[in-house]
């Protein structure tokens, strides 16, 4: 068996066309379960190993060539001798939830041979990684003030031409329970700030700056914004950094 798969293999390797990809010929894997849901897992809960099971359904001995996976988080082995007709073959995954975050798909493609064509077929691994914080939290981490977060605290606004009008974006999330008016204040007047009058709850926002470099000398300089909610309360200070040249 060893033998029989070493000669599919080399045949695959040097003589590509022999194993043609097999669109429109039978199927010759069936997995007994394609798609396993990990259901909830801690990020530092450790390394999972998943085993795929599947059976050779056609009239030869089979052999699985390669796995392909999408990412470094599902590393798979799999059988290391043929499979022959009607019996059973396996593909193991080792799944690392470590860098992830939410809810996860994974798929991984299975290159199987009977000897005349190549066929695929697709594992796929669903789940949830819990980092012990809500999604949010780690989009928008920055707290500018009570319910109103941020993806960032620092906004580069790079290297412009003395009079270019360098314009980003930042994104706030209102994670309260009530709508918040918004308005802006900037110790400069260079800078000016386009930002949503109303954030109701739940909802994020796309906040836009501009820093005039007209009268800004040359070489770096930072600008601090401010958001003001309802009339009343002042946010933390966002930076504007960038450079004239």
């Amino acid at each position: 068996m060893k033998f029989f798969k070493i000669i599919l293999v080399f045949m695959a390797i040097f003589f590509p066309r022999t194993l043609v990809r097999g669109e429109g010929t039978p199927r010759i894997l069936r997995f007994d379960q394609p798609v396993i849901d990990i259901d909830t897992v801690r990020y530092d809960a450790g390394e999972i190993t998943l085993r795929f099971e599947c059976t050779n359904i056609c009239d030869k001995a089979v052999a699985i060539l390669e796995v392909r996976s999408q990412c470094g988080c599902a590393k798979a082995s799999f059988s290391n001798t043929s499979i022959a007709p009607g019996k059973k073959g396996y593909v193991d995954v080792v799944f690392d939830p470590k860098g992830l975050f939410a809810q996860q798909k994974r798929h991984l493609t299975v290159v199987a041979t009977n000897g005349d064509y190549r066929k695929f077929n697709t594992l796929t691994i669903t789940g949830y990684v819990d980092r012990g914080v809500s999604v949010e939290e780690v989009k928008y981490p920055y707290v500018l003030s009570g319910g109103l977060r941020s993806d960032l605290d620092v906004v580069g606004m790079r290297l412009s031409r003395k009079g270019d009008i360098p314009v980003r974006e930042f994104t706030i999330y209102n994670e309260s329970s009530s709508p918040m008016s918004l308005d802006w204040a900037a110790e400069d007047k260079s800078v000016e700030v386009e930002i949503p009058s109303v954030l109701k709850p739940g909802e994020a926002a796309k906040v836009k700056v501009s820093v005039n470099t007209r009268r800004i000398p040359s070489g770096n300089y930072e600008k601090k914004i401010h958001l003001l909610i309802d009339g009343r309360w002042k946010s933390e200070a966002i930076l504007l950094k960038g450079s004239v040249e």
